[in-house]
């Protein structure tokens, strides 16, 4: 083991150094060129990626989706019921120029993960037939236990058949 003894210690001062000049430290978002100058010859701007796009090659389209409590109140007063093993559906009409949708899924279906799946794989079906829908209509999509191990095209083809037997979808869709 070494020994350290007082002659090995520096004494440093408490006292903080006098600034240098021009010394500073770049902000991480700063142009890091310099001067033309300073030694060197200053980059060149960065240039747009060859052969990569920005968008994603389409955009799906955006769902409008039901948040106050009172339009899930008038759906549950007002609306139509629609029904299959796997899930209900009910339907409202309204006098909006879009067709909004409510998602619900309760805890008999299972932990959050299993929740949050269900509404993933429900509005991804709704996305698909999204071009098909008719303006002015309020829909709630309740989830029933059975749907969790179901096969996504299987809760598609269904959710299909009752957004079309209530009037919402019209045409055909990409599915």
């Amino acid at each position: 083991m070494e020994r350290i003894t007082p002659s090995d210690e520096a004494d440093l001062s408490a006292q903080e150094a006098a600034p240098k000049q021009r010394t500073r430290l770049p902000r991480p978002n700063e142009d890091h060129r310099g001067t033309p100058g300073a030694g060197g010859t200053p980059r060149s701007r960065p240039q747009e990626a060859h052969g990569l796009t920005t968008d994603r090659g389409h955009n799906p389209p955006r769902l409008v989706m039901l948040s106050r409590p009172e339009d899930f109140a008038a759906l549950q007063g007002q609306g139509t019921v629609r029904s299959h093993p796997l899930l209900v559906v009910r339907i409202r009409r309204t006098n909006l120029e879009v067709t909004r949708f409510g998602l619900s899924t309760g805890r008999k279906l299972g932990g959050a993960v299993v929740r949050n799946k269900v509404r993933r794989r429900f509005r991804e079906a709704l996305r698909v037939m999204a071009p098909s829908f008719q303006p002015g209509w309020d829909v709630l999509i309740i989830a029933r236990a059975p749907v969790v191990s179901a096969d996504y095209q299987i809760v598609a083809g269904v959710l299909q058949n009752l957004l079309r037997r209530g009037g919402v979808l019209g045409g055909r869709t990409s599915s």
